[in-house]
């Protein structure tokens, strides 16, 4: 019997199946994460603004004032382009969830973002090569004081149908415990290998 009063419920559900278990990683998993991007996203957009605005105010129509908006523009150019991508994914994070049934057959997983069904993906037990733990880059902070991680299916043959099967797993306890849980449900030998610190 699984004791799902071990795990907590906002980062991960867990249900039996007649052939395996179920995990449920739901939407707004990671909150903090997603306002952190958020709002450097919204600086990275404003910064040049106001920048502009500023220079467009002060400056005269002479050529030192055209040459300083010029320049200060071609600095701040790249800072939009970094803003869209931080909100989008400060959208995505807290809109995303992940969905892995386990059983001896295979692990298939569904991701949806807003509910809508965005990738259904599945690989066999008798493909996968290792359960690898990784940090995910994304989920840390300078003040987070356990990293966070994600279980990658490896394939054994191809790198590119790798599989992730658990995500937004805060501390190693917590990793080692789903890690554990998945191996036993696929039929996967898992050893007693160190985690990559990527």
């Amino acid at each position: 019997m699984i004791d799902t009063a071990a795990l907590p419920q906002n980062i991960v559900r867990l249900s039996q199946r007649t052939d395996g278990i179920a995990l449920c990683f739901p939407p707004l998993r990671t909150p903090h994460v997603a306002l952190v991007l958020g709002l450097f996203g919204l600086a990275c957009l404003a910064l040049p603004l106001f920048a502009l605005s500023g220079l467009l105010a002060t400056s005269q129509s002479n050529a030192h004032g055209l040459l300083m908006i010029a320049l200060v523009g071609a600095f701040m150019a790249p800072l939009p382009v970094f803003g869209v991508v931080f909100v989008g994914l400060a959208v995505y994070l807290p809109a995303n969830s992940l969905t892995v049934e386990v059983s001896p057959s295979g692990i298939r997983t569904v991701r949806r973002v807003f509910g809508l069904v965005c990738s259904r993906r599945e690989l066999k037990c008798a493909d996968i090569a290792s359960l690898e733990a990784q940090i995910a880059a994304r989920y840390q902070g300078l003040f987070s004081a356990e990293p966070y991680f994600r279980l990658v299916a490896r394939h054994a043959t191809l790198r590119k149908n790798d599989l992730v099967v658990a995500e937004s797993l805060k501390g190693e306890a917590l990793m080692t415990q789903m890690q554990a849980l998945i191996a036993r449900h696929a039929g996967l030998h898992i050893p007693g290998e160190k985690v990559p610190r990527q």
